[in-house]
């Protein structure tokens, strides 16, 4: 049986993204796109009503993306965040430092509100010392925050 075009209603990985006539086996597209709701039979309404709705999410994409970049600010005139914590005579922490811990730092210090999810941490940060943190702002929006971790004299 050939394969049949479909207007995607949403960005699929692997496929292509909104608004786009994609052709794709019978299956795939009655089995799990149409259902969905993540592609639609390629009409003259829908067509229109895609690309309103891409429109839409361009417009939406633009302004979170200048959300980002003043976030960049604020994080760039910030400068370094400096955490106390207890530790051992060899500068082992008494424990780990994670992202929600990183969060809750950026977001009090320097008045932002970022998520866990934009922090990419390898994993939690163990010993004193600094670290060059991630941050994923937006898809177009990233930059590295430097952590130093000091021990808490007592």
């Amino acid at each position: 049986m050939p394969n049949i075009k479909v207007l995607l209603n949403d960005n699929v990985e692997k496929l292509g993204r909104i608004g786009e006539i994609v052709s794709v086996k019978p299956g795939y597209a009655r089995n799990y796109l149409l259902p969905e709701g993540l592609a639609a039979i390629p009409t003259v309404g829908e067509i229109r009503r895609i690309q309103k709705k891409k429109e839409l999410l361009e417009k939406q994409y633009q302004e979170e993306k200048v959300q980002a970049e003043e976030i960049l600010k604020k994080l760039t005139d910030h400068g370094d965040f400096v955490v106390l914590v207890k530790a051992g005579e060899s500068g082992k922490l008494f424990g780990a430092i994670t992202a929600k811990d990183i969060v809750e730092r950026i977001n009090s210090e320097a008045g932002i509100d970022i998520t866990r999810k934009q922090v990419q941490l390898k994993r939690a940060i163990g010993e004193v010392g600094e670290y060059s943190i991630k941050l994923k702002l937006h898809n177009e929006v990233s930059t590295e925050v430097k952590f130093v971790v000091k021990k808490e004299e007592e």
